[in-house]
C-alpha cells in the first residue's frame, strides 16, 4: 500500500472520474485565485491552496497525492476516510494520513491557552498548529511524520525584534519539545517559504511506518545550527526515506545554496542554482548509499522551484538545463526564501520500486 503523485492543472482535478477522486489523499495547489479550491473544499479533500504566482508550469501547478489502493475495498480498513479535528482537515487510509491546516495569526488571540505577551502571534500560531497536528496523529495512531510544507506571509520581515522565520522556528521547536519529538532522528523533511500575504498554511504527511532521516554530508544538520540563526534552530531533516512494501519514497526538504551552515553565492542567482543542485545530488547520493543501490536520480525527479525574483527565471532555467542535460520537469513558483540573501530553493519527491528477494 503506497502513494502516487500526479501533477496537473487544477481544473483537471475536478474532471477526473469519481474512482480517481476517491483515491485522493490530499492536494497542494498554487493559484492566485482565491476561488480555485472551493469545489474540493466542499468534498472533504485536504487542500493546501497557496496564493502564489506560478512563473511557469501552470499545467502542473496542482500536486495530487493519491492512495495506491481504491477508496472502496473488500477490506474496510483500506478505505479512505475524511475528517476534521480542530483546524485540521485530513484524510487517511490504513497506512497514510494527509492533513492541512490554515491558521490566521489573529486566531491565537481567541485561544486563551495560547495567549502570552512574551511571544509573537506567528510563534503562537505555529505552536498551536503543530500542537493540533501532534494531537491528531497521536489520536489516530499515525505516529511517524514524513513531510511538512510550511508557508507564511512576510517570512523575512521582522516584528517584536525578531525575524518572522525565526519566530516560526521558535514556535515549532516549542511544540516539538512539548510532544517529545525534537530528536534529530525523528524530524521529518520540511520546507518553509514566504508568500506576500495569507495565513500560516501547513500540510503534512504522516503514517504508521517509521522513515529514515537523511542528512547532507555537505551541510551541518539544521537542528545543530549555531546561535546566529536565531534563538531556536530550524527543526527538520534534509530528507526522509520511506519504504512501504515494494515502494521507496524520498522526500527532499527545501534545499538552497548552503554549505556547512553558511550561504554561498549571496545574491548570485546562477551560483546559487548550481550549488543547490549539487546539494540535491548529495542528499540523493546519501539516500542511495543507505539503500545500498542507486534507486534515486536527480534526472528522474519532478522539481518544485521557488524563486524570489521573477526576473531570474530565465537564468534559473538555463542553469538547470546545463546541469541536468535533459528535459526539465519542474514547476516554478515566486516565493520568498528563509534567508534574505537566498534567491532560490528547490524541493522534490522521488519514488522508486524496491526490488524483492
Amino acid at each position: 500500500m503506497g502513494i502516487h503523485i500526479e501533477y496537473m492543472p487544477f481544473s483537471d482535478v475536478q474532471h477526473q472520474l469519481q474512482t480517481w477522486q476517491d483515491r485522493v489523499l490530499g492536494i497542494v495547489v498554487f493559484s492566485e485565485s482565491d476561488s480555485a479550491n472551493l469545489n474540493l473544499l466542499q468534498q472533504d479533500v485536504p487542500t493546501l491552496h497557496l496564493n502564489a504566482p506560478v512563473l511557469t508550469g501552470e499545467d502542473i501547478a496542482c500536486e495530487v497525492w493519491l492512495s495506491d489502493i481504491p477508496a472502496v475495498s473488500q477490506n474496510a480498513g483500506q478505505r479512505l476516510i475524511s475528517g476534521r479535528q480542530g483546524g485540521i482537515k485530513y484524510r487517511f487510509n490504513d497506512e497514510l494520513l494527509f492533513g492541512v491546516i490554515h491558521l490566521e495569526e489573529s486566531t491565537v488571540l481567541q485561544d486563551t491557552s495560547m495567549q502570552n505577551d512574551r511571544i509573537t502571534p506567528l510563534q503562537q500560531a505555529t505552536k498551536l498548529a503543530y500542537r493540533q497536528i501532534f494531537e491528531l496523529i497521536d489520536d489516530l495512531g499515525y505516529s511517524h511524520l514524513f513531510r511538512f510544507w510550511n508557508y507564511m506571509a512576510d517570512i523575512n520581515g521582522s516584528s517584536h525584534d525578531l525575524e518572522r522565520y525565526r519566530q516560526f522556528n521558535v514556535g515549532r521547536k516549542q511544540a516539538l519539545v512539548n510532544y517529545d519529538r525534537e530528536a534529530g532522528s525523528q524530524l521529518p523533511a520540511a520546507c518553509a517559504l514566504g508568500l506576500t500575504e495569507g495565513p500560516l498554511s501547513i500540510a503534512f504527511l504522516a503514517g504508521r511506518t517509521e522513515p529514515v532521516a537523511i542528512e547532507n554530508p555537505r551541510q551541518i544538520k539544521a537542528y545543530d545550527y549555531p546561535e546566529q540563526y536565531g534563538p531556536r534552530t530550524p527543526s527538520f531533516s534534509r530528507a526522509t526515506l520511506l519504504n512501504i512494501e515494494q515502494q521507496a519514497t524520498l522526500f527532499i526538504s527545501g534545499t538552497a545554496s548552503i554549505v556547512g551552515h553558511q550561504t554561498l553565492h549571496a545574491m548570485d542567482i546562477a551560483g546559487q542554482t548550481r550549488e543547490t543542485l549539487v546539494n540535491l545530488d548529495a542528499v540523493i547520493a546519501e539516500a542511495n548509499r543507505i539503500m545500498n543501490e542507486p534507486k534515486f536520480s536527480l534526472n528522474d525527479v519532478f522539481l518544485r522551484v521557488y524563486i524570489r525574483y521573477a526576473e531570474d527565471l530565465a537564468l534559473v532555467r538555463t542553469e538547470l538545463q546545463n546541469y541536468l542535460k535533459g528535459e526539465i520537469k519542474a514547476m516554478f513558483i515566486q516565493a520568498d526564501i528563509c534567508r534574505p540573501e537566498l534567491l532560490i530553493e528547490i524541493e522534490a519527491t522521488i519514488q522508486s520500486v524496491v526490488a524483492t528477494t
